[in-house]
């Protein structure tokens, strides 16, 4: 059991030491499962557009399967916590922001009620569904926007800790969340 401030400290540091083929590995071991699971639903899926600063999953896999969906990505509006869905398409300009995340140059925004499963980025989860993200809220501000229908997917390198501790009421548990070795269901 741990503090969100810790439990984001300790996977920090253990982000950072994964290489770049342990990356790679993870992103396509997670992207195998979401095809064979089918955990995708709907027609409008968010996904974020992933940061090599930060370590987080490759996503790019999962952009593949724009075929099949409609495609938004999230942008942030201030640092209030704002946030926004814009769709998305392949050749879609995009540039960084001051946090080293990539976002969309365009602002043709999508009613958040619209999306029917949101992929999110998180540093760590509990076996709750319960994650701990990147400390600014914007991801459970903006799901609190969408559908009560919205599906929810973590993307995780590790394996669950047992308990966050600190979990506020204004946190949004995971409906879902996948692993490089296992599909936890919420």
């Amino acid at each position: 059991m741990a503090k969100k401030h810790d439990l984001r400290q300790l996977f920090r540091n253990k982000r950072s030491k994964l290489s770049s083929q342990e990356l790679s590995e993870a992103s396509i071991r997670i992207f195998d499962q979401i095809k064979a699971a089918k955990l995708i639903e709907g027609n409008m899926v968010m996904l974020y557009m992933s940061s090599q600063n930060h370590k987080e999953l490759p996503t790019d896999a999962i952009f593949s399967l724009s075929d099949h969906y409609n495609v938004c990505v999230p942008k942030v509006i201030n640092k209030n916590g704002s946030m926004e869905a814009v769709v998305w398409s392949k050749d879609m300009p995009a540039s960084t922001n001051e946090w080293g995340i990539k976002e969309p140059l365009s602002d043709t925004y999508i009613t958040p009620e619209k999306i029917d499963t949101v992929v999110v980025p998180l540093m760590c989860f509990d076996k709750a569904g319960h994650r701990v993200g990147f400390g600014k809220g914007y991801y459970d501000r903006f799901l609190e926007r969408c559908s009560k229908e919205v599906k929810t997917i973590g993307l995780s390198y590790f394996e669950p800790v047992d308990k966050i501790t600190d979990v506020e009421t204004t946190d949004i548990p995971l409906d879902v969340v996948i692993t490089p070795k296992n599909i936890y269901r919420f």
